[in-house]
């Protein structure tokens, strides 16, 4: 036999070779794959494992929310009524106040209990969630939606600590702004939440309700001197004109991405729209009146955005005049207390004789 052959005869073909590491590329794409399925199944299981809804209020990120956990045990552990409940950004968190409200309709032999539900940032999603848990135990009558300037098509960063598995992976539209987003952190909390049911100590979330804490948790924050996220408010501070101006309005441009346009164009009418219809349908469904609040920056003449849209499904209390005082605002964007007894004022007398009150534009 040729020597050649003799130096070959234990050592495999290069064509064998090729073969060999063919398969195990393979085989170990294979691998991947099912790891990715089994993990991608795991995490479809613990999204759907039931949770205690009391404490998944708890997860919203404090002190920015601090008010959510308030939220869930004025709906589900004060016996007190909602007759009339408010939603919407931190211009009526600011901006409507709770007990001025009441007292106006108590002159008018109106007997209300009036709850302000409403929380820092924009996104209407976070809107629709808090009204259709209100709708599980109270029945309020009035609806109250604070309104801007602009439009603002993506959902709210607490929407995916409080909203249920189902809100969060079976949106009312396709394709929503904030959707992969919100079912990305769908797994992880809903682990969290198991962990809690069994240790809510370790978990820092009660599992119930301390009416102690209840009762000393701040609720409005349209009046005193509170610190919020390391700054200090003061509403019954007047702020002056030169010094409100020197923050800039609130930006349209600000409000949509070229992504949201997009989607928008293909997909669904925007995530304001899509939760507004939402809204408007819990209303109809349990017979509430909507208002829509317009609450203006300092020194903005541009009017309620999506006016008609909005006059399809309730009324438009525009506080658009209001824009012109510097000692209703104690920043460009939001009222101090003196604005909010203003607007609180206008709102009873809407909401009392079914149409707007004197000094407001309809």
């Amino acid at each position: 036999m040729p020597a050649s052959a003799n130096a070959t005869a234990g050592r495999p073909m290069a064509g064998s070779r090729a073969v060999a590491k063919e398969g195990g590329g393979a085989k170990a794409a294979r691998t991947i794959c099912a790891s990715l399925a089994v993990a991608l199944g795991l995490c479809v299981l613990v999204s759907f494992v039931p949770d205690n809804p009391y404490q998944r209020w708890q997860l919203a990120p404090r002190p920015l929310f601090q008010t959510v956990p308030w939220i869930y045990e004025r709906i589900h552990f004060d016996p007190r009524p909602i007759d009339v409940v408010v939603v919407g950004p931190s211009k009526t968190f600011n901006g409507v106040n709770m007990a001025e409200v009441e007292r106006r309709l108590a002159e008018r032999a109106r007997t209300v209990s009036v709850a302000n539900f409403s929380l820092p940032a924009e996104g209407r999603n976070v809107n629709w969630a808090i009204l259709e848990e209100t709708f599980k135990a109270k029945s309020p009558k009035v609806i109250v939606i604070g309104v801007d300037a602009l439009s603002v098509e993506y959902g709210h960063p607490a929407f995916k600590d409080i909203a249920s598995a189902e809100a969060i992976a079976v949106p009312p539209a396709f394709l929503l702004h904030d959707y992969f987003y919100d079912l990305v952190h769908l797994p992880a909390r809903q682990v969290a939440l198991l962990f809690a049911r069994f240790f809510p100590g370790l978990a820092g979330l009660r599992d119930a309700f301390d009416p102690a804490i209840y009762a000393r948790t701040k609720s409005d924050f349209s009046e005193g001197r509170y610190v919020l996220e390391g700054k200090t408010i003061d509403m019954d501070a007047e702020v002056p004109a030169d010094v409100l101006l020197r923050r800039p309005l609130s930006d349209p441009a600000q409000a949509t991405t070229a992504t949201t346009r997009l989607l928008m164009r293909c997909c669904n009418e925007g995530d304001e729209r899509v939760y507004l219809k939402q809204i408007v349908e819990l209303a109809r469904a349990h017979g509430a009146r909507l208002i829509f609040a317009f609450m203006p920056d300092y020194d903005d003449t541009r009017p309620v955005a999506a006016r008609a849209f909005l006059s399809q499904y309730g009324e438009i209390l525009d506080n658009g005049d209001l824009s012109r005082n510097s000692a209703l605002y104690y920043n460009r964007q939001h009222m101090n207390h003196a604005g909010a007894v203003i607007v609180s004022d206008r709102l009873a007398a809407l909401i009392a004789e079914g149409g707007p009150p004197p000094g407001a534009a309809r």
